[in-house]
């Protein structure tokens, strides 16, 4: 500890405390010679020298409370004081013969508390400087009080017990110190653990043996897996003057999602002071997941740029064909057709009038930043009608694979065009998931219901296929993420479909089902429904998709 000692003078105030202490019992010796007429001691001298130190420490301790930090030449300057106070007294008291020169090793220890090695150092100079004058004095007979012939032992054992006493008060002061000092270190490294557990970063300290001295819970959560074990392995093999790295993954089973956990294993370079090699374990989770969502966001928006020109571009050829639709329609009326094929074709024309308007309403949607969901004009509908265009738009020759419950005899309290988008989306997944259930005697396929339930109209559409892959379980609503090959699917279906339920004011949800495959939950806001389901369209309940 060398340089600036201690900042706010606390030292040197301790120093003089006991530089009173030191005065008081100088005091209370020269009684003792006096008692005991010990004319090897020469009072006046000695009371003489009393004085001038107490006004000396009172001058010291003026100089400690100006002084705001306190280097090692004012350090230097106390024990100069101090060691030739003492030397003063043995001159005037026998020299190097009193026993009460052991004092001079007090120095020496005080020296090194108050400022290290250089003070130690210092303290044992100046001391030795001041036995040699000493001895000087001594050799030269040049001391001015009587000879110290025989050691009294009283002289003695005050002597023993000033040492014994002084250096057990200052063994106590350094474990005082060394206590103090521990704590303050546990705090710290309490404090680091626990900052580098807020931050996601496991902290592991290596010994030269390969046996870990320092780990924090989240370096010791990761240390269980394989991965990190492995990546471990690989940096021990690895010599460098700087940090090097090892990338891993490990699964997150304590959450239930499947996720992996990406953490980067960072070896420090060994350090002589430290005796240890630092392991870093940084989880990199979220800032590649933030990555990953500025690339889509990206996506999305040039995606969104391109679609808005698609729209512009589609605008005129829907309203070509609408308008045609409708042309049709008044030829129809007057073809020599039978009862049964003008119906079929009338139907057809009729839907196909319906969804060029409904494409026209979404590409002027996709043209109008400030759409929120509630186009004008739309006309409300029933779900079953809902639900029974959105299987024909399907394939008409997956009408028989779908039941219709008789709940859906509801109105649909928002935008039905876009209800028949999110549920053609997820009437075409579940057919599509059931691919393989095609007259296998198990039933419908697909089935959906609707009911009410605290304001709202809840949908939903279940299937008996495989359920929802474990991979992509927590990530059904996200862009670009698909299960189907590539080249069969985008991945923006779901995703669009829960933008619109959000638009509208609802919910999106998917789960697997009880008895196995999926049910997809759509929830809209029905404030105003009326409190029983609209009369349905037959007598048995059954919908009219089901006759094919």
């Amino acid at each position: 500890m060398d340089g600036y000692v201690d900042t706010n003078s606390s030292g040197l105030r301790w120093l003089s405390r006991l530089r009173w202490w030191a005065l008081a019992g100088t005091l209370g010796g020269v009684l003792l010679a006096w008692l005991l007429d010990w004319q090897f001691v020469h009072v006046p001298a000695v009371v003489a020298g009393v004085v001038v130190m107490g006004l000396a420490n009172l001058a010291l301790m003026a100089r400690a409370k100006r002084a705001r930090e306190v280097g090692w030449r004012e350090l230097g300057l106390h024990a100069a004081v101090d060691l030739v106070f003492l030397s003063w007294l043995l001159v005037w008291t026998g020299g190097l013969r009193n026993p009460v020169a052991v004092a001079f090793s007090f120095h020496v220890v005080l020296g090194a508390l108050l400022n290290g090695r250089r003070g130690a150092i210092s303290a044992t100079a100046l001391s030795l400087a001041c036995i040699a004058f000493l001895w000087l004095l001594d050799e030269q007979q040049l001391l001015p009080a009587p000879a110290l012939v025989s050691v009294p032992r009283t002289l003695i054992v005050i002597s023993l017990g000033l040492l014994v006493v002084g250096l057990g008060y200052l063994a106590l002061v350094v474990a005082e110190r060394h206590a103090a000092e521990r704590r303050e270190a546990a705090r710290g490294v309490a404090l680091l653990l626990d900052s580098l557990a807020a931050l996601k970063v496991g902290l592991d300290l290596v010994g030269a043996d390969g046996q870990s001295q320092l780990a924090n819970e989240t370096a010791r959560d990761l240390q269980r897996h394989p991965q990190a074990q492995e990546a471990a392995r690989e940096l021990e093999t690895i010599e460098e003057a700087g940090p090097v790295s090892r990338r891993f993954a490990v699964p997150v089973r304590a959450t239930g999602d499947h996720r992996e956990r990406i953490i980067d294993l960072v070896a420090l370079p060994q350090r002589r002071a430290l005796g240890a090699r630092a392991l870093l374990y940084v989880d990199r989770t979220d800032e590649l997941l933030v990555d990953q969502r500025h690339v889509m966001l990206e996506r999305l928006a040039t995606l969104g740029r391109a679609l808005q020109g698609v729209a512009h571009e589609l605008n005129t050829p829907l309203t070509t064909m609408q308008t045609l639709g409708k042309d049709l329609r008044a030829v129809l009326a007057e073809a020599p057709l039978d009862e049964r094929q003008r119906q079929d074709v009338d139907e057809s024309l009729q839907l196909l009038i319906d969804e060029s308007r409904r494409c026209r309403a979404l590409t002027q949607a996709l043209l109008s930043s400030a759409n929120d969901g509630r186009r004008q004009g739309t006309v409300a509908q029933r779900a079953s009608d809902v639900v029974r265009r959105a299987v024909r738009l399907v394939g008409a020759a997956e009408v028989d694979e779908v039941t219709l419950d008789p709940s859906l005899d509801v109105e649909v309290p928002v935008d039905a065009d876009r209800v028949l988008q999110v549920v053609m989306n997820l009437v075409q997944n579940a057919l599509r998931a059931t691919a393989d259930r095609k007259a296998d005697g198990g039933g419908p396929r697909v089935v959906v219901t609707a009911r009410r339930a605290h304001g709202a109209l809840v949908m939903q559409i279940a299937d008996r296929g495989p359920g929802l892959p474990v991979e992509v379980k927590t990530r059904l609503f996200e862009p670009f993420v698909t299960t189907r090959p590539m080249g069969e699917g985008t991945g923006l279906g779901l995703y669009t479909s829960q933008l619109i339920a959000r638009e509208l004011g609802g919910t999106l949800a998917l789960d697997d089902a009880p008895g196995g495959g999926t049910i997809a939950t759509l929830t809209l806001p029905a404030p105003e429904l009326p409190d029983r389901p609209l009369a349905s369209r037959r007598s048995d309940g059954r919908s009219p998709v089901g006759e094919g």
